[in-house]
């Protein structure tokens, strides 16, 4: 009887490891001769979605838009280079492959895109898959009841991929508007309701910065972001609304003062 559940345990012990092996983003790649078997099989379908996709148990951004899934690489993680994998789908029959190619710094930083794609018996999609290092934003909001040129309700999502913060994830309810339609910036504030649905301002701290219940988005270019590494109380993020790319921009506060005092 000891026995059996020696051989047991072991059996689920490999079980166990080779399933987790699967998920590995390495273990999923395929060469390009697999690639164009997969492709010259099957009829290309755009409407094929992932509902989502997560890398080490984080949800990363889809632009459907730009058939595009962004991924912001933690510093210094031991498995920021090969992820674990997962993924939810509508059509329960759907694969997931990447194309074999090893994501390295070089890559990251040139903007390379990877490719992804998802199949079943008879039909196919193909995503890019964009990494970053930098943090990633994405504020949603109901289009269709919203002017963005005046302060609308929105939820806010960042992921932030700091080694020295230990929830990297905010999530809060609030408020978004354009405050300058030339230039592109926007600010947004974060709200809690409280249990007599009022609302209050919630003070937040974003990268360590002094907490605030308002935050200023101002667009960059990457080159320029640099200068703001070592910023106290600015920072780049990877900016979407309604999961769609905005662009880089530096998420902060004292830009409000340089905004008023330009109008």
């Amino acid at each position: 009887m000891l026995i059996t559940i020696i051989i047991l345990t072991i059996i689920i012990i490999l079980l166990i490891s080779f399933l987790n092996s699967d998920k590995k983003y390495n273990s999923i790649s395929i060469n390009e001769n697999k690639w164009n078997n997969i492709i010259n099989s099957r009829t290309e379908n755009l409407n094929l979605t992932l509902d989502s996709i997560k890398f080490n148990d984080y949800n990363l951004i889809i632009d459907n838009n730009k058939n595009t899934i962004y991924y912001s690489l933690i510093n210094e993680s031991k498995t920021k280079y090969n992820p674990d994998v997962s993924y939810s789908e509508q059509d329960k029959n759907i694969k997931l492959a990447i194309l074999k190619e090893e994501i390295t710094d070089e890559k990251v930083h040139n903007n390379y895109e990877f490719k992804i794609i998802i199949y079943n018996k008879s039909e196919y999609k193909i995503y890019k898959l964009l990494c970053t290092n930098f943090p990633i934003l994405n504020i949603s909001y109901n289009v269709n009841k919203a002017n963005v040129s005046k302060k609308i309700p929105c939820e806010i999502y960042l992921f932030d991929n700091l080694t020295d913060i230990p929830n990297k994830i905010t999530r809060s309810r609030g408020d978004f508007r354009k405050i300058d339609d030339e230039n592109n910036i926007y600010r947004f504030s974060l709200i809690k309701i409280s249990p007599g649905k009022n609302e209050r301002k919630n003070r937040v701290s974003i990268f360590n910065m002094d907490p605030r219940s308002s935050y200023i988005l101002n667009p960059v270019d990457k080159e320029n972001s640099e200068i703001y590494k070592d910023k106290k109380d600015n920072h780049p993020v990877e900016f979407f609304i309604n999961g769609e790319y905005m662009g880089l921009y530096i998420l902060g506060y004292n830009m409000e003062k340089e905004i008023k005092n330009n109008e």
